[in-house]
């Protein structure tokens, strides 16, 4: 009897051990169920002129999305999307966008542009950030 009563604690302590902890984490992961996040290129890249004679800037954009159905609702919206991002690009004076503050303002502007234009069409949900991963100012 003794033994039987040894083994059962054995076996539980094995469990909370060893196998608890592996059932614990699953669950764990089935409760976040976070969306993964992707990103999306606005392609193809963008070049506008600047303010003066012959400068001109050329950038690629990425758009951070969190959630499959957000992708592929916003990817919908990416030719209004460019054309939102060109207008405000355009006539830009070359100093402001060679300034590295002037820049992250102008990605907040954008970014904060992006979000009003999707709202207008359907949401903006999923929508976290957007990138510059090129910019050329010449």
């Amino acid at each position: 009897m003794m033994r039987q009563g040894y083994w059962m604690i054995l076996g539980g302590i094995v469990f909370l051990l060893v196998l608890a902890p592996l059932a614990w984490a699953d669950e764990e992961e089935e409760e976040k169920g976070t969306p993964e996040i992707e990103y999306l290129p606005v392609k193809p890249k963008l070049v506008v002129n600047l303010a003066g004679r012959r400068h001109y800037l050329s950038t690629n954009v990425q758009l951070m999305i969190k959630g499959d159905d957000n992708l592929e609702r916003i990817q919908k919206h990416i030719p209004l999307i460019r054309h939102s991002l060109i207008m405000l690009f355009s006539n830009l004076p070359p100093d402001q966008v060679a300034d590295i503050n002037e820049r992250e303002k102008l990605r907040e502007s954008a970014l904060n542009d992006i979000r009003k234009l999707l709202d207008q069409y359907s949401d903006s949900d999923g929508l976290k950030d957007i990138f510059f991963t090129e910019f050329l100012v010449q």
